[in-house]
């Protein structure tokens, strides 16, 4: 009986391991890549409306995009939030018995992902549903409720990506000591800083 139960836990166990690790991969693939074109892409409202709404025409007009974006881009995400948040509700956290900057990051990774996936919900509804061109971006961030948002939005959608990139190579087993994990700390954080920067030129963009 013992021997069943012990080979029910390895199973278990592995099941997870796999889970964790495909979860992990897609928040780089495709998940990761499509947030950093999406933000590139949207640069090009600092050319003016016409040339943003232009890029986002010629975008539409791709051949079968909305079956490219339902098994690239929607699926994933679907996977990822779901089991996301399945680790948001039997996650423990001990930050206030250890307040290491680690046990933050680990509440705010929770805290960034339920609030992206929120942002991620109205945004492509309202995009889908509503203008999905300059005028739609400039009307949801003309209040200061749409404009803090967004900022809200786009800052805590970059730290969930840098710092489950940061996760990503731990899971991978690509930093496996101190050092190596100290400097892709560092890396990872000049990530987040750049593309804080390229997502907030790009919202100034719409102002």
């Amino acid at each position: 009986m013992s021997n069943e139960v012990s080979l029910r836990r390895t199973e278990s166990g592995s099941y997870h391991f796999l889970i964790r690790r495909v979860h992990s991969l897609l928040g780089l693939l495709p998940i990761g890549i499509f947030l950093i074109f999406h933000m590139f892409l949207n640069l090009s409202a600092r050319f003016g409306p016409e040339q943003y709404d232009k890029v986002i025409q010629t975008m539409q007009s791709v051949p079968g995009i909305f079956l490219i974006e339902i098994i690239v881009i929607f699926v994933p995400i679907i996977f990822h939030a779901v089991y996301g948040s399945w680790v948001v509700y039997t996650g423990q956290s001990n930050v206030l018995r250890y307040q290491y900057a680690r046990n933050w990051f680990y509440i705010i990774q929770r805290i960034s992902g339920i609030y992206t996936l929120i942002f991620v919900i109205i945004h492509v509804l309202a995009l889908r549903f509503g203008e999905a061109n300059f005028a739609g971006m400039q009307n949801a961030i003309a209040n200061p409720w749409g404009l803090i948002f967004y900022v809200l939005g786009i800052v805590l959608a970059i730290f969930h990506f840098t710092n489950g990139l940061w996760a990503f190579a731990i899971t991978w087993g690509i930093t496996v000591g101190p050092r190596a994990q100290q400097i892709w700390t560092y890396a990872c954080f000049a990530v987040f800083v750049l593309m804080t920067v390229i997502g907030l030129l790009d919202l100034t963009s719409f102002m």
